[in-house]
């Protein structure tokens, strides 16, 4: 069985702990803060200078794709090393990161026409794609192949969902996404909406007022999912996430484990600038996605 190389755009978030734990080869996004410089996510801006800007001053960052030659850059050691590859983008509705990674496949198979490249859109973002990048590094580690990786991340990224709760409205403004969100006019922009990313898409899923109620909605609408569908919590893996507000999530993630007592969460994320753009600091949420074992056996 030949060895393969997981990787992934850097919107997955998936944190320096769990790439290093798994091996996961990061592509990142570029951000700017004055829509002139850009620089690597995390790799030449951390986090943290980045919410500080955020916070200390109003600002509307940018952020550009990674380019076919990062891409190319990325998976040509593997490639080298005579590993396959397996690589998860951003859902295609929200970026056009999947297309610089596929150029850069059918131009890296010229000179290695023996390896195999699988380019995969997950239909998510942030920790949504984080966990599915996870779990297909468990199943790297316990001996599965790169057919049942990629077997497993096409089934599990269907029943994947993401339920927010964004920070700042305005930002989803400014960056020409409210429409996906809700007809919501200006003048009443610090109602602070509910939002599901499924099947690669952003949907409204609620208004609140009040951040307490809107945690609240969230485990509801998490709960009506499963209930719904008469899926087990105890078949996902789960985890909350945060930009920013780390005392908010605290909270939130206790409640999170008393609603889905049979869950063993996973570590909280941090959603970092590639999404943040969109939502403003203060987005949090939670997450759920399949683990490889109830679909792969």
């Amino acid at each position: 069985m030949r060895k393969f190389q997981i990787f992934s755009d850097g919107a997955c978030d998936i944190g320096t702990k769990n790439q290093e734990k798994y091996g996961i080869g990061l592509v990142p996004f570029y951000v700017s803060l004055d829509h002139e410089t850009y620089r690597k996510e995390v790799v030449e801006l951390p986090l943290d200078d980045y919410y500080k800007v955020l916070t200390e001053g109003k600002c509307y960052p940018k952020t550009s794709l990674p380019s076919v030659q990062d891409y190319m850059d990325a998976f040509l050691p593997a490639l080298q090393a005579d590993k396959d590859i397996i690589c998860l983008t951003i859902s295609t509705t929200l970026s056009s990161s999947l297309q610089a990674a596929m150029t850069a496949k059918q131009m890296l198979e010229e000179d290695f026409p023996e390896a195999t490249i699988h380019i995969v859109d997950s239909q998510q973002a942030t920790i949504g794609q984080a966990i599915l990048v996870t779990e297909m590094g468990r199943m790297q580690q316990d001996g599965k192949s790169l057919a049942e990786a990629l077997a497993y991340v096409e089934e599990a990224k269907i029943t994947s969902r993401i339920n927010f709760l964004v920070g700042d409205l305005s930002y989803l403004e400014a960056g020409g996404r409210i429409g996906k969100v809700a007809s919501i006019s200006g003048s009443i922009l610090k109602i602070k909406p509910l939002i599901t990313l499924k099947n690669g898409e952003i949907v409204a899923s609620g208004v609140s007022r009040s951040q307490h109620k809107a945690f609240q909605k969230i485990l509801d609408m998490t709960k009506a999912y499963f209930t719904e569908t008469g899926e087990d919590p105890s078949d996902y893996a789960m985890a909350t996430a945060t930009t920013n507000d780390w005392e908010v999530l605290k909270e939130f993630t206790v409640s999170a484990k008393e609603a889905f007592p049979t869950v063993d969460f996973g570590e909280p994320y941090q959603i970092g600038a590639t999404i943040s753009s969109h939502t403003g600091p203060g987005t949090s949420g939670i997450c759920f996605v399949k683990k490889y074992e109830t679909i792969i056996k």
